[in-house]
């Protein structure tokens, strides 16, 4: 058998803290000098990293570590005599690995479902003391969102509030909008990719190019 034939299998356990000192240890060995293990850990160790913060946790069924248990005192002979003559490096039995390789891909695929282009966040928006009564927040989808704001005072007929998109130093136009008696707007923002910011200004009907005054409502991101 050749050494990655006996090692393929170890990526998922590796990556899931399965292996033992002397068992990480050997694999590490191999990694050094298999480019096809490396790519395939380089493939998995983001997601398998970024995932378990993301995933709801739950409490595991209450016979999983009997079952794990059993399953190693199986694999050792279950005989509580027998003294090791000298430490030697015990492979993760198939099952194990195979296991370890299906509960990666679960939470993976999971996480991938979770962490998707339809990923929600929300980020509360600050808002200067010209506008004391304001506040709003701001709903982040992927590369879209939605900009909700509430308290902010009616500007008229001559004026409208302007919508910026930070990208580095500079302040890009994006959208005008008015909130009317209400106070109160729901601001649809098609394309935040590579944004740094959102701000709000309150320009001249028609809009700017450059911002006139100092934001009043800002939401980093």
């Amino acid at each position: 058998m050749t050494d990655h034939a006996r090692h393929r299998d170890d990526v998922a356990p590796y990556l899931l803290g399965a292996m033992n000192d002397l068992e990480r240890q050997a694999f590490e060995r191999h990694l050094r000098g298999c480019s096809e293990c490396r790519d395939e850990l380089e493939r998995l160790e983001p997601a398998a990293a970024a995932l378990p913060g993301s995933v709801e946790q739950i409490e595991p069924p209450p016979g999983l570590k009997r079952r794990l248990m059993a399953e190693v005192e199986g694999e050792s002979g279950g005989d509580s005599n027998v003294v090791a003559v000298r430490p030697r490096i015990r492979r993760p039995s198939r099952l194990l690995a195979v296991a370890a390789a299906l509960l990666l891909a679960l939470v993976v695929g999971f996480g991938v479902a979770q962490l998707g282009g339809d990923e929600t966040r929300t980020v509360n928006a600050t808002v200067a003391k010209v506008t004391p009564k304001a506040g709003g927040d701001l709903e982040v989808r992927g590369d879209s969102g939605t900009l909700r704001l509430h308290g902010m005072p009616d500007l008229g007929r001559a004026r409208v509030y302007q919508v910026w998109l930070q990208h580095g130093g500079r302040l890009d136009p994006a959208r005008t909008f008015e909130v009317g008696g209400s106070g109160a707007a729901d601001v649809e923002l098609p394309n935040l990719q590579d944004a740094d910011g959102v701000f709000v200004t309150r320009e001249d009907r028609g809009g700017a190019t450059v911002p006139s005054e100092d934001p009043i409502v800002s939401v980093p991101l």
